[in-house]
């Protein structure tokens, strides 16, 4: 079994920052670009949301975010809440070279 790439945790209030039983895996030959996004605005709300064009949000924050666009599949824009989404791009451009 591989390992990701990065993982996190957060344990925010009372209850870790899991979404389960969902969970996001995205090969990174899938990936067509990652770029920071300043904040996730106010009406997404926090957890799992669908939105309008083929967006899934994993929101446990509204500050800057990190917004994953997919090559191919349904879900075509893939925004998550990290702790460092400087690092998280980091790592990810790493592995795309």
């Amino acid at each position: 079994m591989r390992k990701p790439a990065y993982e996190e945790t957060s344990y925010r209030l009372l209850f870790p920052s899991c979404f389960w039983p969902f969970k996001c895996e995205i090969p990174i030959s899938e990936i067509k670009e990652v770029k920071i996004i300043e904040h996730i605005p106010w009406y997404i709300g926090w957890g799992l949301r669908v939105w309008f064009g083929r967006k899934l949000y994993f929101a446990i924050h509204h500050s800057k975010s990190v917004e994953i666009e997919k090559k191919r599949g349904y879900w075509r824009k893939i925004i998550l809440s990290v702790k460092n989404p400087e690092k998280f791009i980091r790592i990810v451009e790493r592995l795309r070279r």
